[in-house]
């Protein structure tokens, strides 16, 4: 029997969703000052997933704090500004309140990153015979493999579903190779600086010619790497860059398959958020039905 699991980048979503509609409609509240915008994006994003493709089980995932990365490394994302109030006001309402009210149980561990989560719960779930993981984040691609595909979100009519293939298309390696990418070439986004005179292409080609091979078969991908000439003058560099973005998958993660809500507790929870759209018949029943909510 297949078995199917969507595993939720909660708050690459969230983040997405929110500047999208800030750009569109300026700042939602609600009548009382809630900020809602960035709940009101994300539910889009999930429900114009969840109508198009059924799932056995949806786990939201989010950032709980306290990344031990930064402890490592002062300037991993430190290029990222502080939080403002409204940004978190708005998503520990979706988190705390709105997605629980849908049936769904967000998860998350202090000192790790939600792409940490994730990467465990896909490996982990080993019940599904295949997982999807939603997000707007290129680094999940690392997660690829057999059974497990990238859904790349930047907008409901622009979703790309990645495989393995799509993984060599975007990056030219591998998705087990994607971190010594990185670690190579460096991730602005991450504010993690590559090695001088590496881009992206030339990343690629090393690793290519750094693939274990059965002379040695000792030497990891890693080992080889940092012998290769243009390497091994920075090898520290590339060392310390892959300790903080390669993920963490095997974390002891205890989640839970979201439920279907009972159709007042869908109905309480638009209707104290505002979201009278929703609560239109012809929306609210496609909305239900993507909840499993018979």
């Amino acid at each position: 029997m297949q078995r199917k699991l969507l595993i939720i980048d909660s708050n690459a979503l969230f983040h997405r969703s929110r500047n999208a509609l800030s750009r569109g409609r300026g700042e939602l509240t609600t009548s009382w000052g809630q900020p809602v915008t960035g709940t009101y994006g994300y539910l889009q994003a999930l429900f114009s997933i969840l109508e198009k493709e059924k799932y056995d089980a949806v786990v939201p995932v989010y950032d709980a704090g306290g990344n031990f990365r930064k402890k490592e490394d002062e300037a991993y994302k430190a290029n990222r500004g502080p939080t403002d109030d409204s940004f978190r006001s708005d998503f520990s309402l979706l988190r705390d309140d709105v997605l629980p009210a849908l049936g769904f149980n967000p998860v998350g561990i202090k000192g790790y990153e939600a792409d940490d989560v994730i990467a465990s719960i896909a490996k982990s779930a080993v019940a599904f015979s295949h997982v999807d993981i939603l997000t707007c984040d290129r680094d999940l691609l690392g997660c690829v493999s057999n059974r497990v595909s990238v859904i790349l979100f930047s907008s409901a009519k622009k979703v790309i579903k990645v495989d393995i293939d799509g993984v060599l298309d975007i990056f030219g390696v591998y998705p087990a190779e994607v971190r010594y990418l990185k670690s190579l070439s460096g991730d602005s986004s991450d504010n993690v600086a590559g090695i001088k005179g590496i881009g992206d292409k030339t990343a690629a080609k090393i690793i290519a010619e750094c693939r274990p091979t059965e002379v040695n078969p000792e030497f990891t991908g890693a080992d080889r790497i940092c012998l290769h000439p243009k390497v091994k003058d920075h090898a520290a560099t590339f060392l310390s860059n892959l300790r903080v973005i390669s993920m963490v998958d095997d974390l002891d993660v205890k989640w839970f398959a979201n439920t279907a809500p009972p159709v007042t507790a869908v109905t309480s929870v638009f209707t104290q958020v505002e979201f009278e759209s929703y609560l239109k018949p012809p929306r609210f029943k496609k909305i239900l039905k993507a909840l499993c909510v018979s």
